[in-house]
């Protein structure tokens, strides 16, 4: 199978570092108002550009917004830990199915993480926000390029969003209640599946076909 994972949320613990990185942004730049936890847990379509609409950021300031963003990431050293059980995850699946990672982050900061996990072989293909397109999209590119029909095909994330790109996409959705989005929220999408624990996963990818 041909598995999409989002990355912040799902394989990585990010969520207080890119919180304060959003909310430094706003003191730093003047433009939107401060992000809360909240905003993160209702938003219907989780990417930095929709973040930054959501918080009042003019249409013509978002991308230097969210230029912004991704620099105080970097330069406070992007090192999220990933979530107990997530490399051994990636490593089993890794034999079996092909994983792509479609992102609203960079390529390099995400190869950086999984190179600091020892995981950075098990990903075939990194879709990140310098490339146009909606993660549905993204979806779409990976299914063409590596030849697999969307019904052999999963997206698996933590967002209203994720599910909505997924299914937009013909794939499998599964929900995932450890990262940025609750149950209940995630339950609004109606995903094929929602599971509780990377083990869960693991166990739902395997009797899957």
């Amino acid at each position: 199978m041909l598995l999409h994972f989002d990355y912040d949320g799902v394989l990585v613990d990010s969520f207080d570092q890119l919180l304060e990185a959003f909310q430094r942004t706003a003191a730093v730049t003047g433009l939107g108002r401060p992000p809360t936890r909240n905003d993160f847990e209702t938003i219907e379509d989780l990417h930095a550009a929709g973040l930054a609409a959501l918080l009042g950021v003019p249409e013509s300031d978002i991308d230097r917004y969210t230029r912004r963003t991704h620099a105080l990431l970097e330069a406070d050293g992007y090192e999220p830990a990933m979530f107990p059980g997530i490399a051994e995850m990636l490593g089993t699946l890794s034999e079996h199915h092909t994983i792509v990672i479609v992102t609203s982050n960079y390529e390099h900061l995400v190869r950086q993480g999984l190179a600091r996990n020892g995981v950075d072989g098990c990903v075939s293909l990194v879709l990140d926000a310098r490339l146009p397109g909606t993660k549905g999209e993204k979806i779409g590119h990976a299914l063409k390029s590596f030849r697999v029909p969307s019904h052999q095909a999963f997206m698996i994330g933590d967002t209203r969003g994720d599910i909505r790109h997924g299914k937009a996409a013909g794939v499998r959705t599964a929900g995932v209640t450890w990262g940025y989005q609750s149950r209940a929220t995630l339950a609004k999408e109606a995903p094929d599946y929602i599971v509780d624990s990377p083990d869960e996963l693991l166990r739902l990818l395997a009797r899957a076909r």
